[in-house]
């Protein structure tokens, strides 16, 4: 069975309503660490189900490696860096481009400028726009940046990884999501709801939820609140085929990691 048919097999690019199983016997995922991009990353699975997850902190990079990885990216990376107006945000996605041209490279035999990005076709239309991939390779991977944070994963199979940074306001923002993480995320800010913060239970649910969604390779063409991911602590669940991990990442911030199983 290839991934798009299980992806269409398991109903996620129907409008079915899916609910995910919680897993309080998980381990989260705990990343390793890229410290430079002259650095070769460790190989190794990071994660026991084949599955590699490396953590970048912005701060840690100076400006001669944000010049470095700059000079590995192609033109519509370029581009697309230079769209930012925010220097936090454009310094952020130079570097987490590099990483990940880093990281898949190794994966690869590939040197980082050499890299070459493309697009698997999107479930849901068959256009050329869904999960991105490395031309030629035979690993699958998955980027996600905040300010502050970048997260890489690869992996043989489909994969999708996001973190996030707490959000201000989170209750204003909890109606994208499914309508019982909403109920979940507003109890938490009026204190009726144990075991979280408003903002760390926003921040699992929109950081699971989003992982998927990239695993599948739809993204948000999807509605948000179809797919009920969870806002508790449980560190794992599955939904489908997938299985989510919630990823170990600094306070303020929350990530999770999707993979089909």
């Amino acid at each position: 069975m290839t991934p798009t048919t299980a992806l269409l097999d398991s109903g996620v690019m129907r409008r079915d309503v899916a609910e995910a199983v919680p897993d309080r016997s998980a381990i989260p995922v705990d990343p390793s660490t890229l410290s430079s991009l002259l650095e070769v990353p460790d190989p190794r699975p990071s994660a026991g189900i084949g599955l590699g997850v490396w953590r970048m902190a912005i701060e840690r990079f100076d400006d001669d490696e944000l010049d470095l990885g700059a000079r590995w990216l192609d033109d519509a990376e370029r581009q697309q860096a230079s769209s930012y107006v925010r220097a936090e945000l454009r310094r952020a996605y130079v570097l987490a481009h590099a990483a990940a041209r880093r990281v898949v490279g190794l994966a690869t035999d590939t040197p980082p400028e050499k890299v070459v990005w493309g697009r698997h076709a999107c479930p849901g239309c068959g256009e050329p726009h869904g999960r991105p991939r490395a031309e030629g390779a035979a690993v699958e991977f998955s980027l996600s940046h905040t300010p502050g944070q970048v997260l890489i994963a690869v992996a043989d199979v489909p994969v999708g990884v996001d973190v996030e940074r707490h959000p201000d306001d989170p209750v204003a923002l909890a109606g994208v999501l499914h309508p019982r993480e909403t109920e979940e995320i507003q109890a938490a800010a009026h204190g009726t709801l144990d075991g979280g913060r408003a903002t760390v239970r926003f921040t699992r649910a929109w950081s699971r939820t989003e992982a998927y969604l990239k695993g599948i390779g739809i993204g948000l063409g999807r509605d948000p609140h179809l797919d009920y991911l969870g806002t508790d602590d449980a560190p794992g669940r599955t939904l489908g085929g997938w299985v989510v991990r919630d990823v170990l990442v600094p306070e303020g911030y929350g990530a999770a990691v999707a993979v089909l199983s």
